[in-house]
């Protein structure tokens, strides 16, 4: 088994601007045109992309009442890297009205004036979704209502508590945004509401791996809320799904595989249990969940040693969303954690070819798989290519901390340095 190495990135408005810049001229531009203008999703456009402009479509031809609520949206910064791809910074200014007009398609000037109009309260729940996929949560905030916010007093509206959640985010300290639902999940809100405040909180200490009281208590409260609500039909089912794969996390982060395996499972009967109907919106509901569920099943199965298993589900993401970068880092980590290199350097060669920000991991990846085959020129290409991209990221190889991916190849160094470095450490990044 291949231990690969994790590669992290800087949160910080900092870290954003350099990455902007060095996307600017690293000359791989993203292939997906939805996030920058709206434009109709292609082969190359992930499956959120897809749900993004389904979502757009809806809002401005009157049908927001039967959309559904997806998984957290994507980052809220993929406008402004898609554009700073394709060499447009004028693509990344903070007001709708400024983005260049021939990058915007019509459906983007549609959604435009359209949440400029009254809105009744399902299209104020879209709109601010929207508006945050598209990197505008000023605009999203505004058509919420939300203008003025106090952590300590701020109480979530029953209709709209999860929009409101979603923007508290782009302002407030994880910290104090997750005290705020989990207040929000002990309330006195509809067990919906309670039951998504509550999920927020788990899936937030579980991206962190915290084994937490915050995130014992928001999976015993996303319980009680579920047994609140009806168990008939396509969404219950596929909140059954979300809940079980939500409350996985809390024996994971334990290590305890066999009560996550366990979990895991109830959450694949339920989605197998859930058949949407020919209706778009059901279908990308379906998938939405499937691919989350999906992608949990291979991070565990790989950090578990189950490589071929991990393979298996890999290949179910390929045929959910092979447009998105995650998908094939995803696969070419489970590839090479059964020791099929040759096959994971394919993987992360594909996510190389979507472009844009998420190929500086994929070009990492594949630097390191080709030094460990030997190819040490080619690993070298790689790791610049990851760097122009991003130089602002890290990575962690065994128990070093390597910040701007100071790659040591052959008797070469490729800038960056390494922060914590441990006495008798090997490992390729040094």
């Amino acid at each position: 088994m291949t231990a690969m190495p994790r590669y992290r990135t800087d949160p910080s408005p900092r870290a954003l601007a350099v990455r902007l810049r060095a996307l600017r001229t690293a000359q791989v531009p993203v292939a997906c045109g939805v996030y920058a203008g709206l434009s109709a999703p292609g082969p190359t456009s992930a499956l959120h992309a897809r749900i993004t402009h389904a979502m757009a479509r809806a809002f401005v031809t009157g049908a927001s009442a039967g959309v559904p609520r997806f998984d957290q949206p994507p980052s809220a910064q993929l406008r402004l890297l898609t554009a700073a791809s394709w060499g447009r910074l004028d693509g990344v200014a903070p007001d709708m009205t400024e983005f260049p007009v021939d990058l915007a398609s019509e459906l983007w000037w549609r959604v435009h004036e359209r949440a400029l109009g009254s809105l009744r309260t399902a299209e104020r729940r879209l709109a601010c979704d929207l508006l945050l996929r598209l990197g505008y949560p000023q605009r999203a905030a505004s058509v919420i209502g939300l203008s003025v916010i106090d952590p300590r007093k701020h109480a979530f509206s029953p209709e709209l508590a999860l929009e409101q959640l979603a923007v508290l985010r782009c302002h407030l300290p994880t910290s104090a945004v997750e005290a705020m639902a989990l207040r929000g999940a002990r309330s006195g809100l509809p067990p919906e509401t309670r039951r998504d405040l509550a999920l927020f909180v788990v899936f937030r200490n579980a991206a962190r791996g915290a084994d937490s009281t915050s995130l014992q208590a928001a999976a015993a409260l996303a319980m009680k809320a579920s047994s609140e609500l009806p168990q008939k039909g396509f969404a219950a089912a596929l909140h059954r799904a979300r809940l079980h794969r939500a409350i996985a996390a809390v024996p994971f982060v334990r290590h305890d595989i066999v009560e996550t395996h366990r979990l895991l499972g109830r959450a694949l009967e339920s989605l197998t249990s859930a058949t949407p109907d020919t209706a778009e919106m059901d279908r990308l509901a379906w998938a939405d969940e499937a691919y989350a569920l999906y992608s949990f099943l291979v991070q565990t199965h790989v950090t578990v040693g189950l490589g071929q298993r991990a393979v298996g589900y890999a290949g179910e993401l390929v045929e959910l969303s092979p447009g998105d970068h995650r998908t094939w880092a995803l696969q070419g980590d489970a590839l090479a954690a059964c020791g099929q290199l040759e096959a994971s350097l394919e993987a992360y060669g594909r996510g190389i070819a979507l472009g844009g920000w998420g190929a500086a991991r994929a070009a990492y990846l594949r630097g390191f798989v080709l030094e460990r085959l030997g190819r040490v020129a080619e690993a070298a290409e790689d790791y610049v290519l990851s760097q122009r991209i991003d130089p602002t990221s890290s990575v962690v190889v065994g128990q070093s901390v390597v910040v701007g991916q100071s790659v040591v190849v052959g008797q070469s160094v490729v800038a960056g340095r390494v922060e914590r470095p441990v006495p008798g450490a090997k490992c390729a990044v040094s």
